[in-house]
């Protein structure tokens, strides 16, 4: 995990519903989507009827699990995708409201806005997993293969019935092979995608700065938000960057 974040434990108690605004101040920002970071391919089903246990034939499709890019005001920015259904095209610049994770993603299409539980779980997930750059931190494996497994954990987060006001519970019952989202990765990325299902709550639920962007006709989106330390470095590093082009 990244030491540039404001990270706290919320304790060992399974059961945490009290909602954790985002640092961000609520409002609207332009991004536009430059499309796919480190990635891998994948197949995907989602049935929203299914319960969390359910182990019917479901219909795969084909999909690329993965990072995203954009430009906000010059800067690029890297999110993960809380969406399955809707779309972004490259080049395109869209307007999203910043919102709590609590209320990505929209509806309709299904599944709605997260609430309080999933985003609790979805705060561990990103605080363990993801730098304050919002991508995969390096020691979770190969940059493709864990973008992939974290695409696959917030979806399968997000989009799952798990019937329960248990975090713990939760947790027990992910599993790409059953419920409503199920995903067939590669034998790297599932391995990843395990470990990092095993990591969470483990001494306590952690949170982090973190953002949801909502729009209602384009791909709703979360990501870490920088601490100061963190923006403080980057505004170095571009100081740095122009002294030695000069």
């Amino acid at each position: 995990m990244s030491s540039l974040r404001s990270v706290c434990a919320l304790g060992t108690g399974a059961v945490i519903l009290s909602s954790f605004v985002s640092s961000s101040a609520f409002g609207s920002l332009t991004a536009t989507y430059l499309g796919r970071g480190n990635n891998e391919n994948a197949q995907l089903a989602y049935n929203a009827a299914q319960s969390w246990d359910n182990a019917n034939a479901v219909n795969f499709s084909a999909a690329k699990l993965a990072e995203l890019k954009w430009d906000v005001g010059g800067t690029t920015y890297y999110t993960f995708c809380v969406q399955i259904y809707q779309g972004l095209a490259i080049g395109t610049t869209y307007t999203f409201d910043v919102v709590s994770l609590e209320d990505v993603p929209n509806s309709p299409p299904n599944p709605g806005p997260m609430g309080a539980l999933k985003a609790m779980v979805m705060r561990d997930a990103m605080t363990r997993w993801l730098g304050a750059d919002s991508r995969v931190i390096g020691s979770a494996g190969p940059a493709g293969a864990a973008s992939a497994a974290f695409n696959a954990l917030v979806w399968e987060i997000s989009h799952d019935n798990f019937a329960t006001t248990d975090a713990s519970e939760l947790v027990s019952r992910m599993s790409l092979s059953t419920g409503a989202f199920r995903a067939n990765l590669s034998a790297g990325a599932a391995s990843i995608f395990n470990t990092m299902v095993a990591s969470l709550g483990q001494g306590g639920w952690l949170t982090t700065e973190s953002e949801g962007w909502r729009n209602g006709s384009a791909q709703d989106q979360i990501r870490v938000v920088p601490g100061p330390a963190a923006l403080a470095l980057a505004a170095l590093a571009g100081v740095s960057a122009r002294r030695r082009r000069r």
